[in-house]
C-alpha cells in the first residue's frame, strides 16, 4: 500500500522545500512527495521505506539523477552497508558489509559512510488499533503511537553532521509530551514550526537538531 499524501504530508512539504540542502534523507518514503521536494535542492537524495513494493513503485515513477531509493527497516541499510556519496561524479556507491574482508578498507569506508544535511521522517504516528489483527505500517507506529519514533529518534544522530537537521511530523494523537522527551533523551534539541489542526487531531512540524 503507498500512502497518498495527506495534509501531515503537504504540511512537511512546506519544510521540506525550506531547509533541503546538500545530502538529504527521506525516511518511509511512501509515494516520493518529500523526495522530489528535496531533489529541487539537494545534491543527493535518497528514499527508504520498509516497504518493497513502495520501493519498486518509486523506482519506476520518482526518476531524477540526484534521487535513489533502497529498502529498509529504518536505518537498517545502513548498518548493512557502507554508503558513500561521491561529490565530484555525483554518485552513490553501495559496499555490503558481509563482502568487505580487508580491515583497512572497511576502515576507510566507514569513515566516509555517509552522514546527512537533512532527515525528513513522516512516520506512521497512530496508535495501534486494538481489534485489528492485521498491522498498517503506513498509520500505526505500535501500541502507543511513538514506538516507530523511539527507534528513529535512538539512531538518527549517528547519520546527521554536525549541522545537520531533523524535520518530524507527528500528530496530537502520538502523545506530544512522550515525543519531546524522547528527542532530549537523545541529545536533541527541537523547535515546534506549525502546528495545524484537524477534525479530532493537531498536527506538529518539527525542526530537530544537535545542541
Amino acid at each position: 500500500m503507498i500512502y497518498e499524501p495527506r495534509e501531515d504530508s503537504l504540511l512537511l512539504q512546506k519544510y521540506v522545500k525550506k531547509y533541503s540542502k546538500g545530502i538529504c534523507l527521506d525516511m518511509g518514503t511512501g509515494s516520493g512527495i518529500q523526495v522530489l521536494e528535496a531533489a529541487k535542492k539537494a545534491d543527493i537524495v535518497i528514499g527508504l521505506d520498509i516497504n518493497k513494493d513502495v520501493i519498486k513503485f518509486c523506482k519506476k515513477n520518482v526518476k531524477k539523477p540526484n534521487i535513489v531509493f533502497f529498502k529498509s527497516n529504518l536505518f537498517q541499510f545502513f548498518e548493512e552497508n557502507f554508503v558513500y556519496y561521491d561529490e565530484v561524479d555525483k554518485k552513490t556507491e553501495v559496499y555490503d558489509k558481509k563482502d568487505v574482508k580487508d580491515r583497512e578498507k572497511r576502515r576507510i569506508l566507514n569513515k566516509k559512510q555517509i552522514k546527512f544535511d537533512l532527515l525528513v521522517f513522516n512516520p506512521p504516528y497512530l496508535p495501534d488499533i486494538e481489534k485489528s489483527k492485521v498491522k498498517d505500517l503506513t498509520f500505526e507506529g505500535g501500541k502507543k503511537g511513538y514506538e516507530v519514533i523511539e527507534r528513529f529518534l535512538n539512531d538518527a544522530s549517528s547519520y546527521l553532521k554536525k549541522d545537520g537537521k531533523i524535520l518530524l511530523v507527528f500528530s496530537s494523537l502520538t502523545n506530544k509530551k512522550k515525543v519531546d522527551y524522547l528527542i532530549i533523551k537523545n541529545n536533541l534539541r527541537f523547535v515546534e514550526l506549525e502546528k495545524k489542526h484537524m477534525f479530532f487531531e493537531d498536527i506538529y512540524v518539527y525542526y530537530v537538531a544537535k545542541p
